[in-house]
């Protein structure tokens, strides 16, 4: 794939000044448009417009790499720079079972999809795979979904509710007003927060910006503008339309908290134009997330794309071929946050088998990139000189002192000849992750928690239930 110049990054930056000057972009908000106004930034009714100056200084405070916290500061996750993380997708409202059946999720399927993340050593943050739609009022399930993702792991959470900091505030044993400081780098817990496109951000997701951002919960600024239909169909159009809405949020969080931390959202793609739908296994998609991840460089902000994304409705040969395309797509593109394992159907189905396969695909993409080593040991010329020409190197001791860290060795994909594979029960890959889920919820056990923070948790939870 081949990267934009600097001059083609130069355009798309002025084109957005340009639009961002001239049409502005609405902020239903009020709140936001106060804050606006306090910072001498033009607003006329329900529109707010730009000037390069107003977004290069919001821009100088945001931190280019931050540490994302978990409850157990062993789980601490690097974000920025050369540090990079996968996670589960986000909010799928239904789950493909085991024999292949869709249905509504609910909050067993949610815990589920918890207890995999905390099993699985390469998810480093806790996303709701899938929300508890079937069984928990709607305006309680993302309360329920942070108290939950707080007990059953000891990862990095998921918060885009106000009403969450005070969680996060008793997990982590500070007060709100500790949690302004952006001088330490940290962020509490990881949010998104989704421009309206084209070129808007509702009330709801301003407001909670505003009330999550000024406490150091980083905000993954993530709008999907679907090409020919909410974005213009030529991709540079499209990159125009993400990059003003990012920008514009980026501005209001800069001003609320200047230094809390942000993420370019990479995750524009197009419309089927068959059925309206948007196609986020498409090759297009990646080519608008390559592109995004070089603006996002460009202006010196962190980014948040996905991984391991398709539009499959089952788990079959597209839907492994539109993950590992997107695996090895998104880190060569240098994201760092990559939610998105587990994904199918456009977003809307979530998979607990194709979690374990996209986390099998995860470790695959990160043996991939792992920079070669040279040290005497792994030039290994002393061992190439004693076994000289047509030797073997199987029985020699620098074999087995090395092939174990250096060869990948796959769980659930296949290596065996098909003689063997047939003896063994011609297994296939999604039976292994069928099995391989049940081994792991089996076989979970919940992290430390002291119980009186878990009842100061539990309390304060069922106080702000609707």
């Amino acid at each position: 794939m081949l990267s934009l110049s600097t001059g083609e990054l130069e355009l798309i930056h002025q084109k957005s000044m340009e639009v961002m000057h001239n049409s502005g972009l609405w902020f239903q908000s009020s709140r936001a448009r106060e804050i606006f106004k306090s910072h001498a930034i033009r607003v006329e009714g329900e529109t707010v417009f730009f000037t390069e100056d107003q977004i290069q200084n919001a821009l100088k405070t945001v931190p280019k790499k931050f540490t994302l916290l978990a409850r157990n500061s062993a789980r601490n996750v690097g974000i920025g720079e050369d540090c990079f993380a996968f996670g589960p997708s986000g909010g799928s409202p239904f789950i493909l079972d085991s024999d292949g059946t869709v249905r509504e999720s609910t909050s067993k399927d949610y815990e589920n999809s918890l207890k995999l993340t905390q099993m699985l050593d390469c998810i480093g943050f806790n996303r709701e795979l899938v929300a508890a739609v079937g069984d928990i009022a709607a305006d309680n399930i993302l309360l329920y979904e942070l108290f939950t993702s707080m007990k059953i792991t000891d990862k990095p959470v998921d918060c885009s509710i106000a009403v969450g900091v005070d969680l996060l505030a008793i997990l982590f044993g500070i007060s709100k007003e500790n949690m302004k400081d952006t001088s330490q780098g940290k962020a509490y817990a990881i949010a998104t927060a989704n421009p309206l496109s084209p070129l808007g951000i509702s009330a709801h997701e301003s407001d909670a910006l505003i009330d999550i951002c000024q406490y150091n919960v980083a905000v993954a600024i993530s709008p999907m503008p679907m090409a020919g239909m909410t974005a213009p169909t030529t991709l540079p159009g499209l990159l125009i339309t993400q990059n003003c809405e990012i920008l514009g949020a980026i501005v209001l969080a800069q001003l609320v908290n200047p230094g809390c931390p942000v993420l370019y959202g990479c995750i524009g793609t197009v419309t089927n134009m068959k059925n309206a739908c948007a196609s986020i296994g498409a090759p297009e998609a990646r080519i608008i997330e390559y592109a995004s991840a070089q603006l996002a460089r460009r202006y010196g902000v962190p980014t948040r794309g996905d991984a391991g994304l398709s539009d499959a409705n089952c788990i079959d040969y597209q839907a492994g071929a539109e993950a590992a395309f997107h695996f090895v797509n998104a880190v060569r593109n240098g994201l760092h946050l990559m939610p998105g394992l587990g994904a199918m159907g456009g977003w809307n189905i979530g998979s607990l088998e194709k979690l374990v396969l996209d986390a099998e695909i995860a470790e695959f993409t990160k043996r991939l990139i792992r920079p070669l080593e040279f040290s005497e040991e792994s030039l290994a010329v002393e061992v190439i000189k004693k076994v000289g020409p047509r030797g073997s190197y199987i029985a020699e001791p620098h074999t087995f002192t090395n092939f174990r860290k250096e060869f990948y060795n796959p769980v659930l994909f296949n290596r065996m000849p098909y003689d063997n594979w047939k003896t063994a029960g011609k297994v296939d890959s999604l039976e292994k992750a069928r099995q391989k889920v049940a081994e792991l919820l089996n076989n979970y056990q919940a992290p430390d928690l002291e119980r009186s923070l878990e009842k100061d948790l539990e309390k304060y939870t069922e106080k702000h239930y609707v």
